[in-house]
């Protein structure tokens, strides 16, 4: 059974999909079995996998006009169910559907036994997408830069993640908070860190793992590349690899 992980952030720029391509690819290097899911109408996580322009993607997915064989791309361990320019008139769509907020379950559910982690790359919103990413989810990693306003729409998705895990998944918890682009030699760095890891609601919920800031992660994904592809020797590189074995410690 697939351990579900949603990437989210209601703020761009955060590091959700660098996070979700590197992990995913960091994963897949200790043999397991990964699906990337693109929730983002930007199909940024798309286009670094090298699908550009899929026929079909996540959104025909959810609102049942294609299905799982229509949309996955393989390559090896890594899958991935791409996103289109189309997703918001999807999501519209969707916001009609009775139990919206489940129709990503329901068809990872259908797989979730084919994968070993399944990483979702949210929108930079906490609309309907994001949502569906919580309900699917059995983990929660937040990305986000130690800079000011950093905190910024943390409290937001700690409370609408507390609703989803009341109201309709029961199994959702934080995996942690990552800290992504950072310099950790920088006082306002450390001074981001101590106080969110002084923080009584985050408590054991920083990761160990910071992603440092490194031109080959910018530069892999626009060459439709991971990083372990485009430099597998990086600070990048050698983070995410990090941060995989942090989290199969934790859940194997």
């Amino acid at each position: 059974m697939a351990n579900i992980i949603s990437i989210i952030n209601n703020k761009g720029g955060t590091g959700k999909t660098t996070t979700v391509l590197n992990l995913g690819a960091a994963l897949t290097k200790k043999r397991k079995r990964v699906l990337l899911v693109d929730l983002d109408s930007q199909c940024n996580l798309t286009s670094a996998f090298g699908a550009d322009t899929p026929e079909v993607g996540v959104g025909d997915l959810l609102v049942g006009s294609a299905t799982l064989d229509d949309v996955m791309i393989k390559n090896g361990k890594l899958s991935l169910i791409p996103s289109s320019e189309k997703l918001l008139d999807f999501e519209f769509q969707l916001n009609n559907e009775p139990g919206r907020e489940y129709m990503l379950r329901e068809q990872l559910d259908k797989v979730a036994d084919d994968f070993d982690f399944i990483l979702i790359d949210c929108p930079p919103s906490l609309g309907t997408l994001s949502i569906n990413s919580m309900v699917a989810a059995n983990h929660f990693i937040v990305p986000m830069q130690a800079e000011n306003f950093a905190f910024i729409g943390l409290d937001r998705i700690m409370l609408i993640s507390e609703k989803v895990k009341k109201r309709m998944n029961p199994d959702l918890d934080l995996a942690g908070i990552l800290f992504v682009k950072l310099d950790p030699r920088t006082k306002f760095s450390q001074a981001v860190i101590h106080s969110l890891s002084e923080n009584q609601n985050f408590k054991g919920k920083l990761f160990n793992t910071y992603i440092r800031q490194d031109i080959s992660l910018m530069e892999s994904g626009a060459f439709k590349q991971s990083v372990y592809d485009y430099a597998p020797k990086s600070r990048g590189a050698d983070d995410y690899n990090d941060l995989a074995k942090e989290i199969l410690k934790i859940y194997g």
